[in-house]
């Protein structure tokens, strides 16, 4: 039997796009700077990890990082999250993490996960701190209504984040006020940039919400008719046609969210020795911001992830290669 202090576990959730990694990584810069021993699993909806390698390239100091892709760790890959906090609950005392902050792909119900302490291979091992749910405001107001999936998101919440009420404060308060109506019980707070106000609830004390009598973990509705297309880039793109090319409203489906890494035409390489930016699309909104150097000194790979319904996959797959500019005398990579 394991007598040392049981690894603590904070569960991330929310949709896709509403600022879950940004808030993973400020929780994760204060637990390092408190001196604790953290580390991060990161689920996400696609081949690869883009929310993965931003958090490495920002919070070199974690003592583990793990990604769990093409999958949803409240289902498909949940022995693998399972076998991931037995390994780092089995690391000897001074090296296992204290604290791990489960970040779940916006397409995940966290309802599979509120059972992990009574694991055979976990209990008495491990305790779930809190379940925080981001939720961006930029995002209708009606759809803790209209989706099931974020009304159970929110629901199982021990506290909420209303992401990015910096950019439109209206329409957080309208999403305070909706909240506030349909779970009063949970705490709420406003955060910009992933940083709540001073004095907030502190994550880690949550108290997780009991499930409601005769609600089951969903089927199917975490993955509902989402896809997610990946493809890597080899060369340099043109940053005013990537622009025009998430912007614009796909011709076939709905896109629900596309993130990446690349190189851009043109631009100079930076100070901190990457030329790597990272791009975001949420809430009809493109963000690009610097991405450094990985851990290991490494530039990440140029990669592109959209996630979407009823979209041409075809399409995307060209659209995406065709924003590459390769430097003079090179030619694109062709697949045969």
């Amino acid at each position: 039997m394991d007598f040392r202090a049981p690894l603590e576990i904070l569960i991330v959730t929310g949709p896709l796009g509403a600022g879950k990694t940004t808030a993973v990584n400020r929780l994760l810069k204060t637990e390092v700077a408190a001196g604790r021993r953290v580390a991060v699993l990161i689920n996400e909806f696609g081949a690869i990890s883009v929310d993965g390698t931003l958090v490495d390239a920002e919070r070199p100091e974690l003592v583990g990082v793990e990604n769990l892709v093409n999958g949803c760790v409240c289902c498909s890959l949940r022995n693998d999250v399972i076998a991931t906090l037995k390994g780092w609950c089995d690391q000897a005392e001074g090296q296992r993490p204290e604290r791990v902050v489960l970040e779940t792909t916006g397409l995940a119900d966290p309802t599979d996960l509120l059972d992990l302490e009574q694991e055979p291979a976990l209990e008495g091992r491990l305790r779930l701190a809190g379940l925080l749910t981001v939720i961006s405001c930029l995002a209708p107001v009606d759809q803790v209504r209209t989706r099931p999936l974020l009304h159970r998101q929110a629901a199982l919440a021990s506290l909420i984040h209303l992401s990015k009420a910096d950019l439109d404060p209206s329409a957080a308060v309208a999403w305070e006020s909706e909240l506030h109506t349909a779970f009063p019980q949970i705490p709420l707070v406003h955060t910009r940039h992933g940083v709540a106000p001073e004095g907030s609830p502190d994550p880690w004390l949550g108290d997780v919400q009991p499930l409601p009598e005769g609600w089951a973990p969903s089927d199917g509705l975490s993955f509902a008719e989402a896809r997610a297309l990946t493809l890597h880039w080899d060369h340099p793109l043109d940053p005013a046609a990537l622009e025009a090319l998430l912007l614009a409203p796909p011709a076939q489906g709905e896109l629900l969210r596309a993130k990446g890494v690349c190189a851009f035409a043109g631009w100079a390489l930076r100070q901190d020795g990457s030329d790597r930016w990272a791009f975001q699309l949420a809430d009809g909104r493109l963000e690009i911001s610097p991405l450094p150097l990985l851990s290991d000194g490494s530039a990440a790979v140029c990669a592109a992830v959209v996630i979407g319904t009823g979209l041409d996959a075809a399409h995307w797959k060209k659209a995406l290669r065709a924003l590459e500019r390769p430097p003079e005398g090179q030619r694109h990579k062709v697949i045969l």
